[in-house]
């Protein structure tokens, strides 16, 4: 489910910023030619230039927006799960520990210590 929402989300990304960047280019070139034919000046290339760098401008400001708004979801995101593994680990029954079963070599020499500590001279147990 995540998947499906990333990609919808950068389509709509992708088309918010090509149209970002296309309508003031657009109404630039609208106005010079508006201007142009109306008054006689040269001013379309001037109010072209004047649209691309306005696109631009509107373009970084949403991608901006865009990358600090899906930093906050994250970090949302994560609060949420380390909350709930903190309320996870509240609620957990915590089991005595029991002990291990594998014997070690140095636990192996204990216990023949100790075994030959008990006996007797006779092979006898003292117990």
């Amino acid at each position: 489910m995540r998947y499906k929402k990333s990609v919808f989300r950068s389509l709509a990304m992708v088309t918010q910023l090509g149209l970002c960047v296309l309508t003031p280019v657009l109404l630039g070139i609208a106005a010079g030619a508006c201007l142009d034919a109306r008054f006689g000046t040269k001013t379309t290339l001037v109010l072209l230039v004047l649209g691309v760098l306005g696109g631009g401008r509107g373009a970084y400001l949403m991608a901006k927006r865009i990358i600090e708004q899906d930093a906050r979801e994250e970090n949302q995101e994560r609060e949420r799960r380390m909350q709930e593994v903190l309320t996870d680990a509240g609620s957990s029954v915590d089991r005595p520990k029991r002990p291990s079963r594998i014997r070690t070599a140095d636990a192996a020499e204990n216990e023949m210590a100790a075994r030959t500590a008990t006996q007797t001279p006779h092979g006898e147990d003292s117990a």
